[in-house]
């Protein structure tokens, strides 16, 4: 049996941070969720897949009843048609509307309405059994775990988990689920929404999250798209992302040692060129590709390498490159200066202060270095844990997050304060 599984969709979302250009050129629609729910139709139906599987959040919010509607609707058609079932749960986003386009859409198969588990079984083309397990949100808020009310029991035949919820979160108001409780149900995979980024699922019992099915902004890089799992005759399982998106996020790290100012923008088209040559070998590939530049590296050229870029700012500039567009979207110079930090720190001025720290940061782990981190760790984890940035997935920073984030910060300072200090004399 082969199945293609599909994380949030967010139907009536479009994509932000795409420049003017691109959207004239290719239409800001045909990089948004309902460009990649056709792409994995088409996908679809070229395998062809036995069914497809939506893990919540299909709509972004119910004043997209409409929009939804028209985009779910052709989709359904085409794989119905086609001998290929849609089963899907609610997540917190369409808690309302999924069961009205439902109720319209009658060979769309709703799961667990109301809060209450419910199983369908499928059989696939070549006699293969299973059965899908799903739950769906039967409000917007569910602060307690779906895990809790009552499981189905195992079967004879392989179980799939299909699940909308914040895992190892005990505080979300989106259905808390703790790993270990996914672990202990008996199912050969679990198949989870809400969480934008992907998981790295893999056999022989994958658990975790889809991811949204195409990055929406620069919060959701690296490649998007539907999961196609297989079973085999023997109950073996294989699962293997297929990256449909059409819309690819990327961080382009660019080194400006050595390099004088006015060669600057010929290193970004090498890195703009060296990525299509990449995204070239992929077997699906997006049709636009956003891309933040990090300039790196150790130059004497700091305060004119960013004259230069403001001067022509690489955000302003869309190229082509063979059938696909790439523009950037953000830059940022984090190069360190071309100076002695170690002469520099002797000092009593706030550079010497500023060199002091970076010297901090960037040696050897000691209980100066940690008592630094520390300072800034619980105020940076605060965005990680605002509501806002929860679906994104981010993580806590680490040690390394927060040194290069601190390094970052105070080399800006210190270019700041040694150009002040030239002026000065």
């Amino acid at each position: 049996m082969k199945l293609l599984c599909v994380g949030d969709i967010h139907l009536g979302r479009q994509p932000s941070r795409i420049p003017p250009a691109v959207d004239d050129a290719v239409g800001i629609a045909a990089l948004g969720p309902a460009a990649a729910w056709r792409r994995s139709i088409d996908y679809a139906l070229e395998q062809p897949v036995d069914a497809v599987l939506l893990a919540g959040d299909v709509v972004e919010q119910e004043d997209d009843f409409f929009e939804a509607y028209r985009d779910l609707r052709a989709g359904v058609e085409r794989l119905t048609a086609a001998g290929i079932r849609v089963l899907g749960v609610a997540g917190n986003h369409d808690v309302q509307v999924l069961p009205r386009l439902a109720k319209a859409l009658p060979a769309f198969e709703l799961l667990g309405a109301g809060g209450q588990w419910e199983t369908r079984e499928l059989q696939g083309r070549e006699g293969g059994r299973a059965r899908i397990a799903g739950w769906s949100f039967p409000q917007a808020r569910v602060s307690e775990s779906p895990l809790e009310s009552g499981f189905p029991e195992p079967v004879d035949c392989p179980t799939l988990g299909l699940l909308h919820c914040d895992r190892d979160q005990a505080r979300s108001p989106h259905a808390p689920v703790r790993s270990s409780a996914l672990e202990a149900a008996p199912v050969e995979a679990w198949l989870l929404g809400h969480i934008h980024r992907p998981d790295a699922l893999a056999a022989p019992r994958p658990m975790g999250y889809l991811g949204s099915l195409t990055g929406m902004d620069p919060g959701e890089p690296g490649r998007h798209g539907p999961w196609q799992l297989e079973l085999a005759a023997n109950g073996a399982l294989a699962i293997q992302q297929v990256p449909l998106a059409p819309l690819y996020w990327d961080t382009l790290e660019i080194p400006v040692d050595g390099l004088d100012a006015t060669d600057i923008h010929h290193r970004v088209t090498e890195a703009l060129e060296r990525l299509h040559a990449e995204i070239e070998q992929w077997p699906q590939r997006p049709l636009a590709v956003g891309c933040r530049l990090r300039f790196t590296g150790r130059s004497d050229q700091r305060p004119a390498l960013e004259r230069v870029l403001r001067a022509d700012d690489p955000r302003a500039t869309v190229q082509t490159l063979g059938d696909r567009l790439y523009f950037v979207h953000d830059w940022r110079l984090e190069a360190q200066p071309a100076v002695d930090l170690e002469a520099l720190a002797t000092g009593n001025d706030p550079a010497a202060l500023l060199a002091r720290k970076l010297l901090l940061l960037q040696g050897a782990d000691s209980e100066a270095r940690r008592a630094l981190l520390d300072a800034a760790r619980e105020p940076l984890a605060e965005v990680t844990r605002a509501p806002h940035y929860r679906a994104l997935g981010r993580e806590a920073p680490d040690d390394t997050a927060l040194a290069a984030t601190l390094e970052a910060a105070a080399l800006h300072a210190l270019d700041r304060l040694l150009l002040q200090r030239e002026g000065d004399q």
